[in-house]
């Protein structure tokens, strides 16, 4: 079984994913994590510039194949030639490089090969832009989590896993704005809502509210 669930950052996409998997015993995959492990890799162990981020360097992208995804039950885990990588992947900085990486078809087309071998694996909550639109078009169940600006912003703004870099409320929700209207403006899988998506708005749900809304789809 294949759930997608697409939608903008601050929905609570991974949040409600995870808490999906619990419930029906299946595997997270958190497709935004490897986005951000390639421009992780590409800036801070390459050596790279977001300038250099053009088609002569594209072309090289070998080092896709050494990035692996685990989900422990609990936690989605990047690896880069057997090295974890992943307490290095959550600041708003690399959030929004990883916007820009994510915008390239080499890239997008370098993961896909990965995210779906995941999928013949093991029964999966797929959460990030084009999950349903794209990587995985033939889903069970397709779904798009949003939430208004000023609900998402805070909520990253509290997220004590992600590291803010001492922004304040309003440049989370600036740097909010500009990451959304990358991602909906790309030419390469923009963020969409697929026709065949149930749309969930949770401004004003909690948590368990809005895990409950899922799982009244999911037969």
């Amino acid at each position: 079984m294949i759930i997608t669930i697409d939608g903008p950052v601050g929905s609570g996409k991974s949040s409600v994913g995870k808490e999906i998997c619990k419930r029906l015993n299946i595997y997270y995959l958190n497709t935004g994590l490897l986005y951000r492990a390639v421009a992780y890799i590409f800036l801070n162990i390459l050596g790279k510039k977001l300038s250099d981020v053009d088609k002569t360097i594209l072309k090289d992208l070998k080092f896709i194949e050494k990035i692996s995804y685990e989900y422990d039950g609990q936690a989605s885990l990047i690896f880069f030639n057997g090295k974890n990588l992943t307490k290095n992947l959550y600041t708003m900085v690399l959030g929004q490089q990883a916007s820009i990486m994510s915008a390239k078809k080499e890239v997008r087309e370098g993961l896909i090969e990965l995210q779906r071998s995941i999928a013949k694996k093991h029964d999966i909550v797929a959460d990030g832009r084009d999950c349903g639109s794209v990587i995985f078009q033939n889903a069970d169940y397709k779904f798009f989590l949003t939430a208004n600006l000023d609900i998402r912003a805070k909520r990253i703004f509290e997220d004590k896993k992600r590291v803010n870099l001492n922004l304040n409320l309003q440049e989370v929700k600036i740097e909010l704005e500009k990451r959304d209207k990358r991602d909906m403006e790309r030419d390469v899988a923009p963020l969409i809502i697929s026709k065949d998506s149930i749309i969930i708005d949770n401004s004003n749900m909690t948590q368990k509210q809005t895990v409950d809304k899922f799982l009244s789809y999911i037969k």
